[in-house]
């Protein structure tokens, strides 16, 4: 069975690419927004990563985190940030909980295989024995 993303990204053409890039070895969900993501995880979903985005609308990455970090269902969650800030790693840093990755936009595909398959204990192609 495949493992679970949950992409929260507002870019259309980040989430394709990243759907295209994933999907072959992961079950990618797709939200537009920390809102949106909330809806998905409220309907009983859990997925076993999430990769986000920093900066959307509605509910940006800074809130969403709050919010899954400070739930008892969902703090657990292995988190990867996407961000195009240039300052994303002091506001990282002052936040009172940490996410496992962050990596700046634009990002190399394949790094962020390789930060997946770590996160899963995994090489990019399949798992370790």
């Amino acid at each position: 069975m495949k493992k679970k993303i949950l992409l929260i990204e507002d870019e259309p053409t980040i989430q394709r690419l990243l759907c295209f890039i994933l999907s072959k070895d992961f079950d990618v969900k797709v939200a537009a927004n920390g809102f949106e993501a909330f809806l998905w995880l409220e309907q009983h979903q859990l997925p076993d990563l999430i990769i986000m985005d920093w900066m959307m609308p509605f509910m940006d990455g800074k809130s969403f985190l709050k919010c899954i970090k400070i739930s008892g269902l969902y703090s657990d969650i292995p988190v990867i940030v996407l961000s195009a800030s240039e300052n994303i790693l002091e506001e990282l840093d002052r936040l009172p909980y940490s996410v496992n990755k962050c990596l700046r936009k634009p990002f190399d595909p394949l790094v962020l295989k390789e930060v997946i398959g770590g996160i899963f204990n995994t090489s990019s192609y399949g798992f370790v024995n």
